[in-house]
């Protein structure tokens, strides 16, 4: 009773194997009829190679449906029960409407997206779409990169196939100390240093090593949303907090819990863009040290400063070893290569260590040995100067055509650094109109609103700039005025 269908896209070996065990599991076979034809006499019959049968009966054999007797032929197995041989087919169950029982921790994510919106992820689909914080990939010096992978393969081979430690790379690590002291104003060595698949999972380990469920995270209000998600999937209750221009506000009411973990941006607060004070700084760091909490500071997008040198990250001021610091490679390289780090204070570094392995062990030891040496042979330093030029550049040609041609909708903030500008909404009740236009024409600046947690926001809409060209910026934005202009005038 075989049929084989040609057309399909199912190789005939895989057809005949398929339609044979389900023969035999319908009970077409039994023990009176148990010999199969010969591997000829079936090829004849299905006018198919040899080779196509003894593929089909070689996986039967192997998974035990069917036995060889020396001058005999072949049999089904004797080791099938009887009961298998002529079983009926089984009932199809229809599928149930329930759905299914979710841990409380999936379900208090703070996150609508849901399947296919996924797979474009940060980036989102190509085009000038105008989403904040991406780098621009495309001049990322790749050839640069794979030469030096190919070297480091070549000279390290195997060994950089094998598990690798939970710290990181001990090159890399060294590489990093060096320019995060010599760069960011840190004080740190190597062996303070913990390579992680990027900012996320930085966090993540943070939390897990100081906060049990239901302590005190604080962060900021409005802040990074993975912040918010992240602390608050490890199981902390997240308390917004609110920044002014010089940063996060540390008052409180004395009846409130003290934080475990305070989350901070200081050198460029997302998503509003101010520095930290140095007298916030230093409060914070002394706040930290009275209630016995540690402070996470997110070092993201500290190299693209505009109005002068990058500033000293917090961590360079704290003599208590209160301050984790984390920075990450997803700007400055690009986001895939999942690279980032911790420097910990010494106290949690062991800690941390052991909450790394049990996460997923370690970082692609080929990756980071490549980016060890990007680091010590100076690809890293010009790397970045190099961007950092490129995108002050398309920075004020930003500035200067969206102010041109969306100035009568917007007015634009402009910050010192980073990827992004804050654009606030000059009539409140146009932001519908300008939300709907944005999806019509694949535009995806992200609302401000999604940043918040407790204040209520003026409208704002936050676009990024990096990622593109001049041509693609000017493209952009007056496809989006154009459109705009259509519906509001």
């Amino acid at each position: 009773m075989v049929r084989l269908d040609r057309t399909a896209t199912e190789p005939l070996h895989q057809q005949l194997y398929r339609q044979i065990r389900d023969e035999l599991a319908s009970g077409s076979f039994n023990n009176n009829s148990s010999r199969l034809p010969s591997s000829r006499a079936l090829a004849a019959d299905l006018r198919v190679s040899r080779f196509t049968v003894n593929l089909a009966l070689s996986r039967l054999h192997a998974e035990g449906y069917l036995q060889s007797k020396t001058g005999s032929g072949t049999f089904i197995s004797e080791a099938l029960p009887e009961s298998f041989l002529s079983a009926p087919a089984t009932k199809a169950v229809p599928a149930t409407e329930r759905p299914p029982r979710l841990s409380n921790r999936v379900k208090d994510i703070p996150d609508h997206r849901a399947g296919k919106q996924f797979d474009f992820g940060i980036a989102g689909p190509p085009g000038v779409s105008f989403v904040p914080a991406v780098a621009a990939l495309d001049e990322f010096p790749i050839e640069v990169w794979e030469r030096l992978r190919a070297q480091v393969l070549a000279q390290k081979g195997a060994h950089l196939l094998q598990y690798a430690s939970s710290r990181g790379d001990h090159e890399l690590r060294k590489a990093l100390a060096t320019y995060l002291c010599d760069y960011r104003g840190a004080r740190c060595d190597p062996d303070q240093i913990i390579i992680t698949a990027g900012t996320q999972q930085a966090m993540m380990i943070s939390a897990m090593a100081l906060v049990n469920r239901g302590e005190v995270a604080w962060i900021e209000d409005p802040g990074f949303y993975q912040a918010r998600r992240t602390f608050g999937f490890a199981g902390a209750n997240v308390v917004p907090r609110p920044v002014d221009e010089e940063g996060i506000t540390i008052a409180r009411p004395s009846k409130q819990r003290s934080p475990k973990i305070i989350y901070v941006t200081p050198s460029h607060q997302f998503p509003l863009g101010m520095t930290m004070s140095l007298s916030r700084r230093t409060a914070l760091i002394d706040f930290a040290r009275a209630c016995d909490a540690y402070i996470f500071e997110d070092d993201h997008n500290s190299e693209f400063r505009y109005t002068g040198p990058p500033l000293p990250c917090l961590q360079g001021l704290d003599n208590l070893g209160r301050v984790i610091y984390s920075g990450t490679m997803s700007k400055i390289l690009y986001p895939s290569l999942r690279l980032g780090y911790i420097v910990a204070p010494q106290q949690l570094v062991e800690p941390m260590i052991k909450i790394r392995a049990v996460m997923d062990q370690h970082s692609p030891a080929i990756d980071q040995a490549t980016l060890a040496r990007f680091l010590t042979e100076g690809f890293f330093l010009t790397h970045i100067k190099r961007m950092r030029k490129l995108y002050s550049d398309r920075r004020d040609f930003f500035i200067e055509q969206f102010d041109k041609s969306l100035g009568k909708y917007f007015i634009l903030e402009i910050p010192e650094a980073g990827l992004h500008f804050v654009a606030w909404v000059r009539q409140e009740e146009q932001l519908p109109v300008i939300t709907r236009v944005c999806s019509d024409i694949g535009m995806r600046p992200s609302p401000l609103s999604s940043c918040f947690m407790k204040v209520e926001p003026k409208p704002a809409l936050t676009f990024g700039f990096a990622a593109w060209s001049r041509a693609q910026i000017r493209e952009g934005l007056s496809k989006f005025a154009a459109a705009l202009n259509s519906k509001l005038n």
